[in-house]
């Protein structure tokens, strides 16, 4: 029996193959959020001349480091912490600090928390003091938030053709725009991530073609043990007319390389340098995540709407 559960019979070479689990277990959001302000901290203590490391610090001494009195003699991390810019955090930026940092003190193993933990109730009093400072003072209302655009300003990229199937340029911006809103891909990773085995051409019942999305692992939805799927199928249906999703969808298909039609990354780099008779308009090289960053600015340039100076985003679905 001492064999059956051996480390050689189930994979695990070494420890190093554990903590590759480990880690891999974390969102990079996550992993990336909280690198993010434990360097904001140690670069404060550096300052100030302190200890940095805030899991060794104990109870007392950190909520006095937390707490903030405005007086010369103790400056305090709350009431001090700025962006790069010099600026002061939004103040739902500084729940997330407070969450991410409680949570590197977790994960150090710190017995104690500085969002639920009676030792840092003063401390605690001061932040939220801050943020309602801050939202008094009119942050938080974020006047240039990024937004989707509305049934009117979504006419203006069809009309000027960088919506639709007649160049590379706004057949990619199409399908862009269509995963977002009938399958409510957000972010550039997601999108950088989709294959196009991801998805199927189907018919239902009474004969109507559509597209199912088959949705796998994703920036939000990383397949662990508290994975969900949805709790339906998301479908994309013929409609008709210049602007029918499903239409566009087919011409994308058949503008990839013919080894590429359903399978290999969905986005696909542009050939640029292509004969007028050429019908394959894309590379069998995916394209980079920053030009899908880019999508929405490169969408509505050249347009009314990047006149207007307004800030336009995708997270809003039509559908």
């Amino acid at each position: 029996m001492a064999g059956l559960f051996s480390k050689q019979r189930f994979g695990f070479a070494s420890e190093t193959t554990i903590e590759e689990l480990k880690n891999f277990s974390k969102n990079p959001n996550t992993v990336k959020s909280t690198s993010s302000w434990r360097n904001v901290w140690e670069t404060w203590c550096k300052r100030k001349n302190i200890v940095n490391k805030i899991e060794e610090n104990e109870p007392e001494k950190l909520n006095k480091l937390l707490e903030t009195f405005y007086a010369e003699l103790l400056e305090t991390f709350y009431a001090e912490v700025k962006n790069k810019n010099g600026d002061d955090y939004e103040p739902d930026s500084l729940r997330v600090m407070i969450v991410t940092l409680d949570r590197h003190l977790n994960e150090k193993g710190y017995k104690f928390s500085i969002m639920r933990g009676r030792e840092f109730h003063s401390s605690k009093q001061v932040l939220v003091g801050k943020a309602r400072q801050l939202r008094q003072s009119g942050m938080g209302k974020r006047p240039n938030k990024a937004r989707s655009l509305t049934e009117e300003e979504e006419e203006v990229p069809w009309e000027a053709e960088k919506f639709g199937s007649k160049t590379p340029e706004a057949l990619i911006s199409s399908m862009w725009w269509l995963l977002t809103q009938f399958f409510g891909l957000r972010g550039r990773q997601e999108h950088h991530a989709m294959k196009m085995e991801d998805f199927e051409l189907c018919k239902n019942g009474e004969g109507m073609e559509f597209v199912q999305f088959t949705e796998g692992p994703t920036k939000t939805r990383q397949g662990g043990l508290q994975s969900k799927n949805r709790d339906f199928q998301p479908r994309m249906f013929s409609v008709g007319g210049e602007r029918c999703p499903l239409a566009i969808f087919k011409q994308f298909v058949e503008r990839r390389p013919l080894n590429m039609r359903w399978s290999g990354p969905f986005h696909l780099s542009i050939k640029r340098n292509r004969r007028l008779n050429d019908n394959i308009w894309f590379k069998t090289k995916p394209m980079g995540v920053n030009t899908i960053s880019n999508m929405m600015k490169t969408t509505v340039a050249g347009t009314s709407l990047e006149e207007s100076h307004k800030k336009f985003a995708i997270h809003e679905l039509q559908c």
